[in-house]
């Protein structure tokens, strides 16, 4: 997928975000629903996120190698990380209210016009995020933003599950509990939530913070060494690697002796081509630094 494709998929987030803003939050007062106001403020924010996904993806688009001589991987995970403390903060703000509610009494709630748009609410955000799920890998922004229409379409589901149980309890010696079921929807959906963000704010700043790439990749690399080490009878390679954003950065430091196959700078150039190649099934973008020397202390 080209970043264009990247940035119309934010867009489809942003648009879809500002209707569920209006919708939710008119709805929510006229329905006197916690669970849908919050749906509709959350809404909101995920409207700004998305907007500063989408502008920040545009960013990173534009080259620009006198000021970042790197790239701007970086401006994707801390772009992620803002959103997920924004969303932190909104759970527990959510989770505070509802304990509120629920020492007050609870609230009563248009149980009907609630469930309608508990379901509206539910097929829209499953659809979107269906689209975001398939295309996540693409992008960290992608990620986060399907990490949040998930959020949604669980919010949504909660909606139609406590709206569907408070209108059989109505008429039942158990009618004193319906009072409740917004609030307590309210606050197990806020601490549910709250692994999310937790999730994303750990493993986007690992990245800002240059640690080693995932396992799986990093297997990938060495597979692809060892067999090149084997061709080319290479002494020893130290290998350093980290993924920021959609760029993973790769240092490798090849330990030549008298025995080995690289003699002169054609064969480094061969030997970086044959590399290169056989890292192809390594989707991210790659950053690579290869040298070579026949003393260690320049490879640790």
């Amino acid at each position: 997928m080209n970043r264009d494709t990247t940035s119309k998929i934010l867009l489809l987030s942003a648009s879809t975000a500002f209707v569920f803003a209006v919708v939710g939050i008119i709805w929510g007062i006229i329905s006197a629903s916690q669970m849908i106001l919050f749906d509709g403020i959350y809404s909101i924010i995920s409207l700004f996120m998305s907007l500063i996904a989408l502008i920040a993806s545009q960013y990173v688009r534009k080259e620009d190698t006198k000021r970042f001589p790197f790239g701007k991987a970086s401006i994707e995970p801390m772009v992620v990380i803002i959103q997920a403390i924004v969303i932190s903060v909104l759970c527990v703000a959510a989770v505070s209210s509802s304990i509120m509610a629920l020492a007050s009494g609870g609230r009563d709630v248009a149980l009907g016009s609630a469930l309608l748009y508990g379901i509206f609410s539910l097929v829209v955000c499953f659809v979107i995020q269906q689209v975001m799920r398939r295309n996540r890998h693409h992008s960290e922004f992608i990620k986060a933003e399907s990490a949040q229409w998930l959020m949604d379409t669980l919010l949504s589901l909660a909606v139609v599950v406590g709206f569907i149980s408070a209108i059989f309890l109505q008429n039942t010696s158990l009618s004193w509990f319906v009072p409740y079921i917004d609030p307590i929807m309210v606050l197990l959906a806020g601490v549910y939530f709250m692994t999310v963000p937790i999730s994303l704010i750990r493993r986007n700043g690992r990245e800002l913070l240059h640690m080693s790439s995932d396992a799986k990749t990093d297997q990938q690399v060495k597979n692809v060494v060892t067999e090149l080490e084997a061709m080319y009878d290479i002494k020893e390679t130290h290998i350093r690697s980290s993924k920021v954003g959609r760029t993973l950065y790769i240092d490798f430091h090849f330990l030549l002796d008298d025995q080995s196959k690289i003699t002169c700078v054609d064969d480094i150039d061969q030997f970086r081509e044959q590399l290169y190649d056989r890292l192809s099934n390594v989707k991210q973008t790659k950053w690579m630094n290869i040298n070579f020397t026949k003393q260690k202390k320049w490879a640790l």
